[in-house]
């Protein structure tokens, strides 16, 4: 699992709260621990909280997200840690935003913890984790589990399911040889769009993949707790984050880097932004 963890600090109140989640983890799973800070030396002050959380320092030149993905590449580290500020709201345009930079270029796992207001700082006791029963996103399931094994979690294994709206069944009707009806059908082909080809339809095929995604689970040593929710996957897991008052939810990189990130309605975008909790973007690509 993670034997690196890299946690990214300016040393003001929020990143504290960022740093001591790192440093929680780092002892949970016997993890080494590095803070980077990016700028000038800021002095005694960061010696004293790597003494703190027994982590090793960096201090390195250059705009704060270049240097937190560069120096985490360089230290090899397996796991990188920022918190959230300016990742809700309209702040979320900001240009030069350090988490929201980070998220679509880092070259590893991305664990972005709530800062805006702060989510509690206890133990990850329960993990949301959204499959749509695609090879990268059962990808993500494995090392949720992995992680949740580590640290003694619940795990949570939701499919977001969404019938074709009206103009999706009128199109159908006027050429039943398109690759939508198709898809609708259960018959995914090389002709179906990228939109709809990981895309549940309806409760039978989201049973399927969540019986797929409990074999996953149960080959990790975890028993999970599934479920079949209507409605856009991005909103779904949010939701669900929010009513089942879960620690963190885990999700796919895929969209996330080149222009992809500015995809409409990408999940792991809109939930890195929006969410209500800590989020763990897998790097599957």
């Amino acid at each position: 699992m993670y034997k690196k963890l890299v946690a990214g600090t300016d040393l003001s109140k929020t990143a504290k709260i960022a740093t001591d989640r790192a440093a929680a983890l780092a002892a949970k799973l016997g993890a080494d621990l590095f803070l980077v800070h990016a700028g000038s030396d800021p002095g005694p002050d960061l010696e004293e909280l790597a003494s703190e959380y027994k982590a090793e320092v960096v201090v390195t030149p250059g705009p704060p997200a270049e240097a937190l993905v560069r120096e985490t590449e360089r230290l090899g580290g397996d796991l990188l840690i920022v918190g959230s500020v300016g990742m809700s709201g309209a702040k979320r345009f900001m240009l030069g935003n350090v988490p929201n930079k980070v998220s679509h270029h880092s070259g590893t796992d991305l664990l972005i913890v709530k800062t805006d207001p702060p989510k509690s700082t206890n133990d990850y006791n329960k993990i949301l984790v959204g499959t749509d029963g695609s090879p990268t996103a059962m990808k993500a399931l494995d090392v949720a589990c992995d992680f949740a094994a580590q640290l003694g979690s619940g795990v949570l294994v939701v499919c977001a399911y969404e019938p074709p709206s009206e103009r999706e069944l009128e199109h159908m009707k006027s050429d039943p040889g398109d690759p939508v009806a198709q898809w609708s059908a259960g018959k995914l082909s090389k002709g179906t769009p990228e939109e709809f080809r990981w895309r549940i339809a309806g409760t039978s095929q989201a049973e399927d993949v969540l019986e797929r995604a409990s074999e996953h689970a149960a080959k990790r040593g975890v028993e999970a707790e599934v479920r079949a929710v209507k409605g856009n996957a991005a909103e779904v897991l949010i939701s669900v984050a929010e009513e089942d008052g879960v620690d963190a939810i885990v999700v796919g990189n895929v969209g996330m880097t080149g222009t992809k990130r500015l995809m409409l309605g990408n999940v792991p975008n809109r939930i890195s932004h929006h969410a209500p909790t800590d989020v763990l973007i897998i790097r599957t690509s």
